[in-house]
């Protein structure tokens, strides 16, 4: 089976839709499920680098700049974007696979897909419209998406949303029911951690509420800090507050730490953060609406660690109240400032949480399962 995948950017750029595409190469062409060339944009690529190898799969790159920022445009008059497409056509793939509307890579390829006839599988990777501070802009962007996407949902042969959310917008917005299957992103926790500063000798006898990942507005995670706060001076004893990874809102919320009683680890490495992680008591996902299922929480329900979690980013894809975690009505400060007051509801029942939270992810989030389900989508 030849797979090409078309993408806007690939690593060393890092987001969700580069690291689904690299992950999705490596483990089909290491599944022996066939071969994999991705064709991605030049935007932060090596330079100078037109082709490249790793882990048994292709990378060839087209020269490309951002004609807004996050928005690559190849440079079509170029002899290496001419030479990539005359190397693909000629490679004879069976499949043609787009990750996420909106992308200009998107709508090109699904045009080549439809010169050369061949088969098209679109993963959509996004739950929502654009949703920025200008309202001329949303309303541009929405115009945009009605238009022009629409035509990569009715076109393609088969749609790959990355989640039930993901799937009912589909449904919803597009009206495309027909050939529409759902394959959640896989996680691929590493089996051997580097060690790191033990939280519960550090802050003996406290349980250890935590939040990771990139600090920025709509991961509310200053909602987090005033909520402890202003609870009883008795409950914030009883409690340590730690935070990983740093980003745009870190000052802001060190400022908001006015008796230092947080404890942020700023900036650590991928490995060093998931050893962190392993150590929590309790995971607040916090999340206002916005994005995509935070692969952050899937790694805590892996870990074993107690859930409360805001309703947003897809987080009803896999938690239900009561049941595998403790799902709250909203982002609010008030919500979140009464399940610290409330933790110790929590322990009712830990056991059975932590038992579904794994099975849910062995059943739904292994690459090897995920893997097998692309595959049987392209041999039918």
């Amino acid at each position: 089976m030849k797979v090409v995948q078309f993408l806007p950017y690939f690593p060393p750029h890092k987001w969700w839709l580069e690291t689904v595409a690299e992950e999705f190469s490596k483990y089909f062409v290491s599944e022996w499920c066939g071969e994999v060339i991705n064709v991605t944009f030049s935007v932060w690529q090596e330079k100078w680098i037109n082709e490249y190898e790793k882990d048994w799969y292709k990378v060839l790159v087209i020269p490309a700049f951002d004609i807004i920022p996050n928005y690559p445009v190849p440079k079509f008059r170029t002899k290496q974007y001419r030479n990539v497409i005359k190397k693909v056509k000629k490679w004879n793939p069976d499949i043609i696979q787009t990750h996420t509307r909106f992308f200009l890579a998107t709508f090109l390829w699904g045009w080549y897909a439809r010169r050369w006839k061949k088969k098209r599988i679109h993963v959509e990777h996004w739950s929502d419209y654009i949703q920025v501070s200008s309202w001329f802009t949303n309303k541009v962007a929405y115009i945009y998406d009605r238009i022009i996407w629409k035509r990569v949902f009715k076109k393609a042969n088969v749609i790959v949303p990355i989640s039930n959310a993901c799937k009912r917008f589909i449904e919803k917005e597009f009206k495309r029911k027909k050939d529409v299957q759902v394959i959640y992103r896989w996680l691929d926790i590493p089996r051997e951690l580097p060690e790191v500063e033990d939280l519960h000798k550090k802050y003996k006898d406290k349980i250890i509420v935590w939040f990771i990942w990139r600090l920025y507005k709509r991961k509310n995670v200053e909602s987090l800090v005033k909520a402890y706060y202003e609870i009883s001076k008795e409950l914030q004893n009883k409690i340590q507050i730690v935070v990983v990874w740093d980003w745009e809102d870190s000052e802001y919320l060190k400022s908001l730490d006015k008796e230092n009683k947080v404890y942020f680890t700023w900036w650590k490495p991928f490995l060093e953060a998931l050893a962190y992680q392993k150590q929590f008591d309790i995971h607040m996902h916090t999340s206002n609406p916005w994005g995509w299922l935070a692969t952050t929480l899937l790694q805590a329900m892996y870990f074993g660690c107690l859930i409360v979690a805001t309703p947003n980013e897809w987080a009803t894809d896999v938690l239900v109240d009561w049941e595998n975690a403790i799902v709250l009505k909203d982002s609010s400060l008030e919500e979140i400032k009464r399940w610290l007051e409330e933790w110790i509801k929590l322990v009712w029942k830990k056991d059975e949480r932590i038992k579904k939270n794994k099975e849910i992810i062995e059943n739904q989030f292994q690459w090897e399962n995920n893997i097998k389900e692309f595959f049987n989508i392209y041999e039918k």
